[in-house]
């Protein structure tokens, strides 16, 4: 569908809109599936050009204002038209790094929703992530200012997904996000409605909740890599090292 710039500007002016961002495999597929079934919302995972647009922002923050303001704002906008709805949202780990371009063009609500990091690391060591497989990852490297810069060149692959964990989780903690932990919104729907449906004001009943819950959305396919407790005691070790201040910081025990 196409839009005149006026359409465009319109659609997004009055539709609200708020965005879910995380690390990836932090239950972003089962969030988006799950408020997707809110009344009058419509909820999108990831868009075509995201996991480009990722990597370009990180390195270069200027690139995200870049991003929203072309292509993928028509996009928002023929989604909005489309679908109707009356609020709009999307649960995207690609636009974690676009969370300031994204408040100073829409001023949208953003939640920050984090999982315990033994076991994001645990399902991301199953995937290619940081092997020259994964096109998104592979010259992914720590800031200038970044406190693991200097040591990030001898990382072995396992340290350097622990620091891509802990580096997500810190800047959206930097910006003091409303937050939502994944443990507890999938154990209750009583911390559901207080962690996710009262900040972004969306209506999801029990019903539904209990329905989906029960249903795991993108559940990793091979769990190859063990979990935490069967982990080298090096493993457990750079665990402890690179993610253990910001698991404290997200009210997590080691």
């Amino acid at each position: 569908m196409r839009f005149d710039p006026e359409g465009v500007r319109e659609a997004l002016q009055k539709t609200p809109k708020f965005f879910v961002v995380a690390l990836g495999r932090s239950g972003t597929t089962f969030l988006a599936d799950l408020l997707d079934r809110a009344p009058g919302c419509a909820v999108f995972h990831e868009a075509r050009g995201d996991w480009p647009a990722l990597s370009r922002a990180f390195a270069n923050p200027e690139t995200a204002h870049e991003y929203l303001a072309g292509a993928r704002e028509r996009l928002v906008a023929a989604r909005i038209r489309s679908s109707g709805c009356a609020i709009y949202g999307e649960v995207n780990s690609y636009l974690r790094y676009h969370v300031p371009a994204l408040i100073e063009r829409w001023d949208p609500t953003i939640l920050h929703l984090f999982r315990d990091g033994r076991a994001v690391v645990r399902s991301v060591m199953n995937r290619p992530t940081f092997t020259p497989e994964d096109r998104s990852t592979v010259n992914l490297m720590p800031r200038r200012e970044d406190p693991w810069a200097a040591e990030f060149p001898q990382f072995d692959r396992f340290a350097k997904v622990c620091w891509y964990w802990a580096s997500t989780n810190r800047d959206l903690l930097d910006w003091d996000l409303a937050r939502a932990r994944f443990e507890d919104v999938t154990a209750s729907y009583e911390a559901f409605s207080e962690q996710v449906l009262e900040p972004l004001g969306l209506d999801v009943s029990r019903e539904i909740w209990e329905e989906r819950v029960g249903r795991p959305k993108n559940a990793s396919k091979s769990n190859h890599f063990p979990a935490w407790e069967d982990w080298s005691s090096r493993q457990q070790e750079q665990f402890e090292r690179i993610c253990g201040p910001v698991m404290a910081r997200l009210g997590y025990s080691l």
